[in-house]
């Protein structure tokens, strides 16, 4: 058993240099490395660029979501105050016919009564008739009183 509790302590001593001599040397190893990019002077690649200033993009993206949304909500209110001023300029109207149309309804009944009628119809010459005739139609024969 003490054999056993020996080889596992050296066993676990020599996991951790392994783990620490690994991570000395890619540590140093990265150190050494330089990125082409930054060697040439050149550009990050679009993705970098895009994983560092990801949250900016979603910030300016909320924004100009914000931004439409409110464009739009300002115009919608525009469009419909116009349309209430001239939806209130049509009522008015349609009761300004309204009355026009109860006084000329009220003219029209006027003009057509019997008693109207009967004395434009004096006026211009007609006599009222005490006897009736009948013409025939069928024949083609026209009566006319002189």
């Amino acid at each position: 058993m003490a054999a056993d509790e020996g080889s596992l302590k050296l066993s676990d001593f020599q996991i951790k240099s392994t783990k620490q001599k690994q991570q000395r040397m890619s540590h140093s190893f990265s150190l050494t490395m330089t990125r082409p990019h930054e060697r040439f002077g050149l550009v990050q690649p679009l993705a970098r660029q895009l994983a560092q200033h990801g949250s900016l993009g979603w910030y300016a993206a909320l924004w100009a979501l914000a931004l439409v949304f409110g464009f739009t909500y300002v115009s919608f209110m525009i469009t419909s105050s116009a349309k209430g001023f001239e939806l209130r300029d049509a009522e008015r109207r349609v009761e300004r016919l309204r009355t026009e149309a109860r006084a000329l309804e009220t003219t029209v009944a006027q003009q057509s009564s019997i008693q109207q009628l009967s004395d434009r119809a004096h006026a211009i010459g007609f006599v009222p008739v005490n006897r009736i005739a009948s013409v025939n139609v069928a024949g083609h024969s026209y009566v006319f009183a002189r």
